[in-house]
């Protein structure tokens, strides 16, 4: 990666930028409370300003990825990888085993970083059970899973 970066665990005064990238990727933020927020890593470019973040939402031994997002002048240059592997080592710190997650845009990105298709159907039950699976996401958005 070309760029330097600070990624830390979300902060209070990240939420405005935060929210406003997430919104401009067309990714869900309606049921991003503080606490969700909290389980969030942020990417601050040199001059302090959010340019990418990915979630997680922690269950017992598996994770439900969470949104995924770079800014648009900062693609391509390896960050969404650095920050999934943050995420991946922040997981196991916590005891996560598998994560999963759904797309509606990015399946090739998570299928080239080790995460594999699987059914809707057969994650488990508090994978499920989350808003995002319910609610947020459309059928349409393809299933992925990883065990880490």
């Amino acid at each position: 990666m070309d760029i330097k970066v600070n990624i830390n665990l979300y902060a209070d005064n990240d939420g405005k930028e935060l929210i406003r990238l997430l919104s401009g990727a067309d990714l869900p933020t309606e049921d991003l409370t503080r606490e969700k927020l909290k389980k969030f890593l942020v990417a601050r470019s040199q001059d302090d300003i959010v340019i990418g973040a990915i979630g997680i939402e922690l269950m017992k031994d598996v994770g439900l990825l969470r949104s995924l997002v770079i800014h648009p002048s900062h693609r391509r240059c390896g960050l969404g990888k650095l920050l999934t592997s943050e995420l991946e080592t922040f997981a196991l710190t916590k005891g996560v085993k598998a994560l999963y997650l759904l797309t509606r845009t990015v399946a090739d990105f998570f299928l080239g970083s080790g995460y594999h298709i699987t059914l809707r159907e057969t994650v488990p039950k508090d994978i499920a059970n989350t808003e995002e699976f319910k609610d947020i996401c459309p059928s349409s958005a393809v299933c992925l899973h990883k065990k880490i």
